[in-house]
């Protein structure tokens, strides 16, 4: 639960360093003639929904979970697509509601994607939520890869998702979970220096989470 925490506490404030500076001067009054009241109105409202969707992400993290403790990348790793689950049903639902109240921040939709499609082994829930997201931003680089990755994962073809999803990876803001399981696959795949590449990045994230499943991942690849 500590863990979960910490994860929390770091996604939120990567959102919250996203906004815009305060609105007011320390001191300053708010304005409630004119047009001052539907403005100031507007600007409080979308700092509330910023604030919402901040702790909804929070409870989404505690909610799931992180399970650093399987040596082949925990819980949050890559289980393969012959492992299926039916537990988290509220991952999906849980993400949809961050979306409708901060449609622009896109680390919550990849975490539930990367969680849906290469954890829990429900593609189509990914999928779903990739779309929507994708008719609020038309054009955004990582959910057009994490789009093609998801395809290609539910064909079977573990190469071709993993190219796929790299373009998303390489990009700031992916979630460090969605990094672990792409070190792990192109661990998997044989792809040493990608992975390497990977878990080194991670221990360097501040999302001190993960640092042990990649020290583990270091240790296997630097064996060979």
């Amino acid at each position: 639960m500590k863990a979960a925490l910490a994860a929390a506490l770091a996604a939120a404030a990567l959102n919250l360093s996203l906004c815009p500076p305060p609105l007011l001067a320390p001191g300053a009054a708010v304005s409630l003639a004119g047009d001052g009241v539907v403005t100031n109105a507007a600007f409080w409202s979308l700092g509330m929904r910023r604030l919402a969707a901040d702790l909804a992400f929070i409870r989404l993290l505690v909610y799931y979970g992180t399970h650093e403790d399987d040596e082949e990348g925990g819980h949050h790793g890559y289980d393969g697509p012959d492992r299926k689950h039916d537990g988290y049903p509220e991952v999906m639902p849980r993400v949809r509601r961050i979306m409708a109240m901060d449609p622009f921040w896109s680390h919550p939709v990849m975490y539930g994607v990367g969680a849906l499609a290469f954890n829990l082994e429900r593609p189509d829930e990914a999928l779903a939520l990739l779309e929507e997201a994708l008719a609020r931003r038309p054009g955004d680089a990582q959910l057009i890869s994490l789009v093609a990755a998801v395809g290609f994962h539910r064909g079977g073809d573990l190469a071709q998702a993993v190219d796929r999803m790299m373009p998303a990876i390489d990009l700031p803001g992916t979630p460090t979970m969605l990094r672990n399981m792409a070190a792990y696959m192109n661990e998997r795949l044989g792809r040493r220096e990608t992975a390497l590449r990977l878990y080194r990045e991670i221990l360097q994230s501040r999302d001190s989470n993960y640092h042990d499943s990649a020290r583990r991942g270091i240790q296997r690849v630097s064996v060979f």
